[in-house]
């Protein structure tokens, strides 16, 4: 119970650096005046706070658990600590998918087609993980090791698959999408951080650390060690920072950028707005319209 219970504290430890780093911008963005709650901001503030509550309720129960139970805690705590991690986990990484999603959506500039591509790959997707556990719902018969850790190694049973499956082929669409929309512009490569080398690096950043966070998991099974105990607090941390950075690195830009097209337009120039960048600043953001 003390690896459980320095995990959890790590968890809650990281969260809350990061809450403290990020409050300006955060204040900025959600809590400046007038004050209105749009989906953007809603999406935030709900992968932010959740993924603090999911930390604190670990290092509750992780203090609960080490003084209530010497050795091991029964079998039913371990089966309801297992459904509340698995809740948790699609929980975020759905906050994460809906984030991108709306980003494409506003880099195709509010496209019928682009929309009902990326609602048809969310139903898909969300539709795989129900039919997974529908159909392949074993929880009752795990067992569990002393630090209430399922003891067999994860094996690519059919709902595992489709899972699997469903989640590589949301992100492919997702990040083929960005690369088509931002590839060939010049201000994708340039050295100097623009909203598309952002909604570009950002995708990349995405797409590589949920598929090896996947694989991470799933291999770390084989070695059933204590270490494994700090996977799931790293990934209530990462998960609501990602949806964060993504959502503040757009604001940040979306306004400098803006602001620049605006004092070109004043000097009679062209204005150098990004040509992907404003649907997502005029269209999902409000307050920043010219």
């Amino acid at each position: 119970m003390n690896a459980q219970l320095v995990a959890s504290c790590l968890g809650l430890a990281l969260t809350t650096c990061d809450m403290y780093f990020t409050r300006k911008e955060e204040k900025a963005l959600v809590w400046s005046s007038p004050l209105r709650f749009t989906m953007v901001k809603m999406l935030y503030i709900l992968s932010k706070y959740s993924g603090l509550a999911c930390q604190l309720h670990n290092v509750s129960l992780s203090v609960y658990w080490k003084y209530q139970y010497a050795t091991t805690p029964p079998r039913q705590s371990c089966e309801s600590d297992l459904a509340l991690k698995i809740f948790e986990h699609h929980f975020l990484l759905t906050t994460l998918h809906i984030i991108l999603m709306l980003r494409v959506y506003a880099l195709y500039y509010k496209s019928f087609k682009i929309g009902l591509l990326l609602i048809s790959i969310f139903a898909l997707r969300l539709f795989a993980a129900i039919w997974s556990f529908i159909n392949y719902w074993e929880i009752y018969k795990v067992q569990f090791n002393y630090i209430c850790f399922p003891t067999e190694p994860a094996v690519l049973k059919p709902g595992m698959t489709v899972y699997i499956i469903a989640e590589v082929l949301f992100q492919t669409v997702i990040h083929t999408l960005v690369s088509k929309k931002t590839w060939m512009l010049p201000s994708t490569w340039s050295k100097t951080p623009t909203l598309t080398s952002i909604v570009t690096k950002d995708g990349f950043y995405v797409f590589f650390a949920v598929f090896v966070g996947t694989l991470a998991a799933v291999v770390s099974t084989y070695k059933r060690t204590a270490i494994l105990l700090f996977c799931h607090p790293l990934f209530n941390f990462m998960i609501p920072y990602a949806c964060c950075r993504i959502i503040m690195r757009l604001q940040r830009l979306g306004n400098e950028e803006a602001r620049a097209g605006f004092q070109a337009e004043a000097r009679g120039q062209d204005p150098v707005f990004s040509t992907v960048g404003s649907p997502w600043e005029v269209q999902t953001f409000p307050g920043s319209e010219p």
